[in-house]
C-alpha cells in the first residue's frame, strides 16, 4: 500500500505542468472534449455559488477551482501533498486581484495535524477516488473534527457513466500516461449517484445539490451537527 501511495505521490508530481489539460478534455482516458467541457463548465457554474468563511481545499492540485469559490471567502487554505501541484496553485492565486488571505500547506491531508473546529466549509477535488476503504474513513473522521458545526463540503470527483464505461473500469488499478511517453499505475474508483448517496449517509452528511455528468460530478454537502 505504500508503494502505491508513493506511485500517485510521484505520478501527480509529474503530471502537474500538464495537468489542467484534462479540463479542455484533452485527456487519454476519455477523448471526447465536448463531455468534459459540459461537466466542466457546469461544475464552475456549482463553484462560483459556493464557499465561506475560511474554506480547506484539500488536495487542491492546480488550484484549478480557486478562481471561481475564492471571492466567496475571507480566507483559503489549499493543502496538497505534491509540490509541483503547489507551485501551479500559487500561479492560480496570484492572477486573482482578491483580498483573500490565502495559506498553503504541503503534505497529506491524513497525516497533517490541524487545530479543531478551524474551517467553515470545504472542498474536495479528484481526491476520494484514491482512497482505500480504510484511509475513506481516516479522512472524513478528519474533516468533520476540522469542520464548524453545520459547514458545508463540496465534493468533485470523476462519475461512473455510461461514456466512463466504454474507456475504464469502475475501481482498481489503473494505467495513466503522461504527453512525454511516461506511464504510471494509480489507485482510483469512479462514482454512481447511489455511491455518492452511500458515502453521504455513511458520514452523516446532507445532500443539498447534486451535478451528475457523464465525466465528473459535483455534490454540495452540509455536516448534519
Amino acid at each position: 500500500m505504500e508503494d502505491q501511495r508513493d506511485e500517485l505521490s510521484a505520478y501527480y508530481d509529474a503530471r502537474a505542468p500538464e495537468y489542467d489539460e484534462v479540463y479542455l478534455g484533452k485527456s487519454p482516458g476519455i477523448p471526447e472534449p465536448e463531455t468534459y467541457g459540459r461537466d466542466v463548465r457546469a461544475i464552475r457554474t456549482v463553484c462560483a455559488a459556493f464557499g465561506f468563511g475560511h474554506l480547506i481545499d484539500i488536495g487542491c492540485g492546480t488550484g484549478y477551482w480557486f478562481p471561481y469559490y475564492g471571492k466567496n471567502c475571507s480566507e483559503v487554505t489549499l493543502i496538497d501533498q505534491s509540490r509541483s501541484m503547489l507551485v501551479e496553485s500559487q500561479k492560480k492565486v496570484n492572477e486573482q486581484l482578491t483580498d483573500v488571505d490565502v495559506h498553503f500547506i504541503r503534505g497529506n491531508f491524513l497525516d497533517v495535524r490541524f487545530f479543531s473546529k478551524i474551517f467553515d466549509s470545504a472542498l474536495v477535488a479528484f481526491m476520494i477516488s484514491h482512497l482505500t476503504e480504510e484511509d475513506e474513513y481516516v479522512f472524513f473522521k478528519k474533516l468533520m473534527e476540522i469542520l464548524k458545526p453545520k459547514s458545508e463540503m463540496l465534493w468533485i470527483d470523476g462519475s461512473w457513466s455510461s461514456v466512463r464505461k466504454k474507456y475504464r473500469g469502475k475501481r482498481g488499478l489503473q494505467a495513466r500516461t503522461l504527453n512525454n511517453g511516461r506511464s504510471f499505475t494509480i489507485y482510483k474508483q469512479y462514482f454512481d449517484e447511489n455511491d455518492i448517496n452511500a458515502v453521504i449517509k455513511k458520514y452523516s452528511l446532507t445532500l443539498r445539490s447534486l451535478y451528475m455528468g457523464d465525466v465528473f460530478f459535483a455534490a454540495r454537502t452540509v455536516l448534519r451537527h
